[in-house]
């Protein structure tokens, strides 16, 4: 199959015992880019995003009591067979639990956490925002250079060697279609990479940190890259599929950290 045009669902389902709450963020795959000729190089990317928010929170009121959250991720694609146009749909699912927990644990648990992104170290002025159909553009909180970022069981997720990181939280408008933009500046023209990590925001007990969810990684390295060519028009970059081939499901399980 040869890859088109294709858009990029992020779901989730939270449950804490029998609740179930639905919700979560869609987002579309197709980056569009635009570089801006000049001392130093500004570049201009955006993407459409739905907002639903979900999250599960509160204090556990039993010993022994696991707070569970489902994120799942569906990619939907338009590709091109030997027979003509199709849609291919590929699910994941990500299952997050605590262990078991003591009476009395305070607990949060948000699906859309913050959006890493993986920029050229030479990277700056990174800004961020979101606009939507009916809302004024609204700044979106912006935290760089980082060279690391924590995340369970004490690790640490490390930018690459020559890179940065920007973590950027999500939009806070309204639930609906906005569209998210992100802008930084580069000393010259050039193509460059850049990776892209959506997660889950986890706070419970003592323990406040991100979980990966797209793609579920704890080592930049095993992150696809996007790159980006020089271009004096503006062009589009194609979030890579969720997985390789035509496989339509796949799910995974992560124990959460929340230490006494």
């Amino acid at each position: 199959m040869r890859g088109g045009r294709h858009r990029l669902i992020l779901a989730a389902l939270a449950a804490v015992g029998l609740p179930v709450l639905a919700g979560g963020c869609s987002f579309e795959s197709e980056i569009a880019v635009q570089l801006l000729e000049g001392a130093p190089v500004v570049v201009k990317q955006s993407t459409k995003v739905d907002i639903t928010p979900l999250r599960v929170r509160g204090t556990t009121t039993r010993a022994g009591q696991v707070v569970r959250i489902d994120c799942s991720i569906t990619g939907i694609y338009d590709v091109d067979d030997p027979t003509g146009p199709a849609v291919l749909v590929q699910l994941y699912v990500v299952h997050l639990r605590t262990r078991p927990l003591r009476r009395g644990t305070p607990y949060q648990l948000d699906c859309s956490g913050p959006v890493i992104v993986e920029l050229p170290a030479d990277a700056s002025n990174i800004q961020a925002a979101a606009t939507a159909a009916s809302e004024s553009r609204v700044a979106l909180p912006v935290e760089a250079p980082l060279s690391s970022i924590a995340l369970a069981y004490g690790k640490q997720l490390r930018a690459e060697p020559t890179m940065q990181f920007a973590l950027v939280r999500q939009p806070s408008l309204s639930a609906g279609s906005q569209a998210v933009e992100l802008a930084f500046s580069l000393p010259r023209v050039r193509t460059f990479r850049e990776k892209v990590l959506y997660t889950a925001q986890v706070s419970c007990g003592r323990s406040k940190y991100l979980q990966p969810i797209r793609p579920l990684v704890t080592r930049m390295a095993g992150a696809r890259a996007l790159t980006v060519q020089p271009s004096a028009n503006e062009t589009s970059v194609s979030v890579p599929h969720l997985f390789g081939g035509i496989v339509a499901y796949r799910q995974a399980t992560r124990t959460l950290s929340c230490p006494r």
